[in-house]
Order: C-alpha cells, then structure tokens, then sequence
C-alpha cells in the first residue's frame, strides 16, 4: 500500500508538505533539518516543526524509520520491506553507507538463547572510512 492511501485510510490529511516530505526521503538515512534544507531548495516553504510533526506521523505509521547514529539526533529513511539494512558510519568525515546482511541465523541463536522474539533490530558499525583511513 502506498503512503497516500494509507494516510487517508487512517484519516490523515494528504498535504503537498507530507508529500515532499516523502519525496525528499530516501534509504539514505537523513535529519529533520536535511529534510527541511532539501525542501528549501526545492522552494517548498514548511517550518521545521511541521517537518518534525510529519515524520513522527511517518514513523507511527511505519513507513519511516528512526534511527541515531550517536550524532546526538534523529535520523529517517523509508521502510522498504524488500532491502533490509544496516550502516557504516564514519567517526572522521560522517560519511554513512548501507550494508547488507543476512542475520536469519543470528536472529534464530539469539531467540533460542533467550527466548527473546525479535520484531526488528538496528545494527550500525562506527569506525574509519577507506578514505579517512
């Protein structure tokens, strides 16, 4: 189901902001004020706070994720059921690239272990980038 529909079936306006919001998202794990900087960009006037307003909606709904990178902030990008995965940060220049995982069996150990069900997880790795090296 796309965003639209699912923001009328629960009774949410669909407005040109929300919209924008959800085309400036990506995978690409941004912030409130990125998002707001690339709206600006594209001549779409939104306050910041509304911007904050529409991507705490985003993630109740589960179609955005929240996500920190030990910036001290929050971080979204869109759920997207069919790519699953986790980020190499830089601690030098902030660079933030996505790597692939399969974890089914790091999953299975952990419920097994402590009976603990999984429903999702976050999984980010710190270090130095091939060029900051």
């Amino acid at each position: 189901m796309n965003i639209v529909s699912l923001l009328k079936e629960k009774g949410f306006r669909v407005t040109k902001p929300r919209l924008e919001i959800i085309k400036v998202l990506s995978n690409y794990p941004l912030s409130a004020e990125e998002i707001h900087d690339a709206l600006d960009k594209k001549n779409i006037r939104v306050d910041l706070a509304s911007v904050y307003r529409s991507l705490e909606l985003f993630v109740k709904m589960s179609v955005v994720y929240s996500i920190e990178l030990g910036e001290g902030k929050k971080r979204y990008e869109l759920v997207n059921k069919n790519y699953h995965h986790h980020h190499l940060i830089c601690n030098k220049c902030g660079t933030i690239e996505d790597v692939e995982m399969n974890e089914i069996n790091f999953d299975k150990k952990i419920n097994e272990k402590s009976k603990f069900l999984i429903d999702h997880h976050h999984l980010e790795f710190f270090g130095l980038c091939q060029d900051c090296q």
